[in-house]
């Protein structure tokens, strides 16, 4: 372990932390890596503890739209035989479900505990000059946590790209996978969709099997290049493969390859994708994790996602999804043709860093009345400034600053029919789910 000084043992007693707000507010102001991303920082971390990261077999989730539910699906299906842990991000009610194991989240006295072991260590490192953030601090808690358990197998989504994101500081993952991939982050990752897929394709690693969603042929040539870079098996399916398709509000039936009138309660067509991604995954390692096809099936038909595509108000109907980018919100439109309504009601915000323009034209194509709010985000626009973006798409728009506000104000526009859809980012429809969870 990194040896510290008395003198900053001293300083870091002095910075005692109480309460669970605490201890979260602590791991907050370690901030973000703007666009300066490396994995020397967190690495440093991890030696410190001996590498737990190295000891845990792993399978490792990245792209740009789908790692969630494509998590969600593995997990669900793993823990049924398996002690499988879980990491996502970002979370939709408190930052212990981004750590979990069976479908249970890290218990509040476990995050301190691991927080009060490696808060030493990340700031002595602070003094160093590697300072790791908020990200890479909750990826050590994950994979001390995880090691200790004593996890037969754990799924790991990337948080940012793959080639430095934190998480990706495993050496030899069971399994990489690879969602779809399409232009986000582009300040970070890259300007061309063959530079992101480059990025996102880092997490692949020699001899480790790589299984990816079928992508743009521009895509899966970069993709397939890195995985023969690394003498790696590359799995991939066709669209044509999923067959005998039912679409519903309740929930999507088809059938892949050898898994016949499958069920998913995670609906939109894109979920068909994702679904097919982690079925071909689970095929290859159900032996190694003793599943079998019913096993698979009813897992797969169990699996929760919130905040995709969610219902969480009846009168009237209120549907959440997090699409925040020009693929998620193709695939949004694509999803809403299984809903029946008269009026559509539409709220969003957006972050100025994402493919606005495109979302807002997107959306005020289809929407009967538009809604806008701010978002509790550094990164997010000012409402009068999303305003005039709005504005040059069409006049129809509402803006109003509070977000409880605007979204009761949405509520109160519906008539028996109607549907209120709220989009455009997590950390605007979590607030809204959480809101609805709390009246009842």
């Amino acid at each position: 372990m990194l040896f510290i000084t008395s003198e900053e043992k001293m300083n870091t007693e002095n910075k005692q932390l109480k309460t669970f707000d605490d201890y979260v507010d602590w791991m907050y102001d370690r901030g973000s890596s703007g666009e300066k991303h490396t994995m020397e920082n967190v690495g440093r971390l991890l030696a410190a503890f001996d590498n737990p990261q190295d000891k845990i077999k792993a399978i490792h989730v990245a792209g740009t739209n789908g790692k969630g539910s494509t998590c969600h699906y593995l997990e669900s299906a793993l823990s049924a035989t398996s002690k499988c842990g879980l990491f996502i991000s970002p979370y939709m009610e408190t930052i212990l479900e981004s750590i979990s194991i069976n479908g249970v989240q890290i218990s509040d006295k476990d995050f301190m505990k691991y927080i009060d072991e490696l808060k030493p260590v990340v700031e002595t490192l602070d003094a160093e000059g590697f300072h790791n953030t908020y990200f890479e601090v909750l990826t050590a808690i994950m994979y001390r946590y995880f090691y200790d358990q004593k996890v037969d197998v754990a799924v790991i989504e990337v948080g940012l790209g793959g080639r430095v994101d934190s998480t990706n500081i495993i050496k030899a993952p069971l399994a990489s996978v690879i969602v779809t991939i399409s232009m986000d982050h582009v300040n970070i990752l890259g300007n061309t969709i063959e530079e992101i897929a480059e990025n996102k394709g880092g997490i692949i690693k020699d001899n480790r099997p790589v299984f990816v969603y079928p992508q743009k042929p521009e895509v899966m040539s970069v993709l397939r290049e890195i995985a023969s870079e690394h003498n790696s098996e590359f799995f991939t399916f066709s669209p044509d493969e999923i067959k005998d398709i039912e679409l519903s509000p309740e929930n999507n039936q088809f059938s892949f390859r050898n898994f016949t009138n499958a069920k998913t309660k995670l609906v939109g067509v894109h979920q068909l994708y994702n679904v097919s991604l982690a079925l071909m995954v689970l095929e290859r390692f159900k032996d190694e994790f003793n599943l079998t096809d019913d096993i698979i099936k009813e897992s797969i038909f169990n699996t929760e996602n919130h905040g995709r595509l969610e219902v969480i108000s009846e009168n009237p109907k209120v549907l959440i999804d997090g699409s925040h980018n020009a693929e998620a919100i193709e695939a949004l439109l694509e999803s809403l043709k299984a809903f029946k309504y008269n009026r559509l009601i539409v709220g969003f915000s957006i972050l100025k860093d994402k493919d606005y323009n495109y979302v807002i034209s997107k959306l005020s194509s289809i929407a009967d009345e538009l809604i806008i709010t701010n978002i509790d985000n550094p990164r997010a626009f000012e409402l009068e400034d999303l305003k005039k973006e709005v504005l040059k798409k069409t006049e129809n728009v509402t803006a109003i600053a509070d977000r409880i506000e605007a979204y009761e104000y949405s509520k109160s526009r519906a008539k028996d029919g109607d549907l209120v859809l709220w989009c455009g980012s997590l950390y605007l429809i979590r607030e809204f789910r959480l809101y609805e969870k709390n009246k009842k």
